[in-house]
C-alpha cells in the first residue's frame, strides 16, 4: 500500500482542553509511525482575528499547506470545517470530516438554558436563531455533501444526525476513541470529583443541587469542582477522588470517564451517552434532569460495600482501542 500525505486540520491542540486536543497530535503521531507523512494546522493560528476574517484566512492556510497532500482528516464540523472543506474541494482531495460533539445544541443551551438532551433535540421544533440557523445549513448542504467520509465516535450519535441532517449513511463511518489500560494508579478518597470546561450543557447547578441533597442524608460527603484545570493537574485529582462525577446533559463519547476507567477511579455518568452499550455495567449511570437520582447515587456509592464493588466492575473494563488501530482506520477510509 503507497503511502500517503495528509494535512489534519484540527480547531484545538495540547494543552487546549477538548476532544479534538489530545486527538490531533496523537493520531499525527501514530500515523507518522507507520510512515505517512502528516502535517497538522490548528485554528488557533488565526483565533486573534475578527471573526470572517479569521475563517478567511485558514481557508487561504489550509489552500497552502494542503496542496501537495493527497487527503484532509478534518476534525470539527463547524469551526475549522468550512474553510478547510472548501479548501479541500477547491484543490479535490480525499476528507475525512470527524463530528466529535453537536455545536448547533451546544449554542442553544448556552442561549436559552433549556435542560434539552440530545437525544431528543431534533424530535421537536426548536426556535433556533439565524446563527443557529446558518450552522444547520452549512453543514447540511456544504460540509456533509461535500465530505468523502463523515466519521463519528459512536453509532448512536451517527444515527442522530443521519436522520436529523439526512446524511447517506454509505460514506459515514465510526472510529470510537482511545482506550488502554494503564497501571491502576487511583488510591482514593472521600471527595467526588467534577472537572468541566464553562459551559451550560455541562450541568453544574444538577450537580450542585444533588451535592446539598447528598450531604442532608450523609454529611460525610464532599465534593470538589474544578474548570480549565490542565491535563497533569486533572490526573492528580482524580488519583485521590472517591469518583468522578459527569453530569453533562449529554455526552456523545466521554473520553473523561474512559480516561478515569484506565486508571480505576469509579464513574457517575449521564445515562444521555452515546458509550453507553460499551460502558454498560462498568460505570453508575444517572439522570442528568433528575438531582435526587444523582444524590442518591453519590450516597450509595458512600457505601464500602458498594464502593468496593464499583471497584471490582472498574476493572473488569478491558477494552482497548489504540492509537494505532485509530490510524489504521483513518487510512482505510482514505484508500
Amino acid at each position: 500500500m503507497s503511502k500517503k500525505s495528509i494535512l489534519i486540520v484540527t480547531p484545538l491542540v495540547p494543552p487546549e482542553s477538548g476532544g479534538p486536543s489530545y486527538l490531533s497530535v496523537s493520531l499525527k503521531e501514530a500515523l507518522e509511525k507507520k510512515g505517512e507523512k502528516v502535517d497538522l494546522i490548528a485554528f488557533k493560528e488565526v483565533r486573534n482575528y475578527p471573526s470572517g476574517i479569521r475563517h478567511f484566512l485558514f481557508l487561504y492556510k489550509v489552500l497552502w499547506r494542503a496542496r501537495k497532500v493527497d487527503a484532509l482528516i478534518i476534525l470539527d464540523t463547524v469551526s475549522v470545517a468550512l474553510p478547510a472543506v472548501l479548501a479541500g474541494w477547491l484543490l479535490q482531495k480525499k476528507m475525512i470530516v470527524r463530528a466529535g460533539g453537536d455545536f448547533v445544541w451546544e449554542r442553544y443551551i448556552e442561549r436559552t438554558k433549556e435542560k434539552v438532551l440530545l437525544s431528543v433535540f431534533y424530535k421537536e421544533r426548536r426556535e433556533l436563531n439565524s446563527k443557529e440557523r446558518l450552522l444547520i445549513w452549512v453543514q447540511k448542504r456544504i460540509i456533509f455533501p461535500l465530505a468523502t467520509t463523515i466519521v463519528f465516535n459512536t453509532s448512536w450519535f451517527r444515527d442522530i444526525w443521519i436522520e436529523a441532517y439526512h446524511i447517506n449513511k454509505n460514506k459515514t463511518a465510526i472510529i470510537e476513541h482511545a482506550h488502554q489500560k494503564k497501571e491502576e494508579i487511583h488510591v482514593g478518597g472521600k471527595g467526588f470529583l467534577c472537572v468541566w470546561r464553562p459551559t451550560a450543557f455541562k450541568n453544574i447547578p444538577a450537580l450542585e443541587k444533588a451535592y446539598i441533597l447528598a450531604k442532608k442524608k450523609n454529611p460525610d460527603i464532599t465534593l470538589e469542582i474544578y474548570k480549565n484545570i490542565s491535563r497533569e493537574k486533572l490526573f492528580d485529582h482524580m488519583k485521590y477522588a472517591r469518583a468522578l462525577i459527569i453530569p453533562s446533559l449529554t455526552e456523545t463519547s466521554s473520553v473523561l470517564a474512559r480516561e478515569a476507567l484506565e486508571i480505576g477511579l469509579p464513574v457517575l455518568l449521564t445515562d444521555d451517552c452515546g458509550s453507553k452499550t460499551l460502558l454498560d455495567t462498568h460505570v453508575t449511570w444517572v439522570n442528568p434532569l433528575d438531582p435526587y437520582d444523582i444524590a442518591e447515587k453519590m450516597c450509595a456509592l458512600m457505601d464500602e460495600k458498594r464502593y468496593e464493588q464499583e471497584k471490582e466492575k472498574v476493572k473488569n473494563f478491558t477494552y482497548s482501542h489504540t492509537y494505532e488501530q485509530i490510524a489504521n482506520e483513518f487510512l482505510n477510509e482514505l484508500n
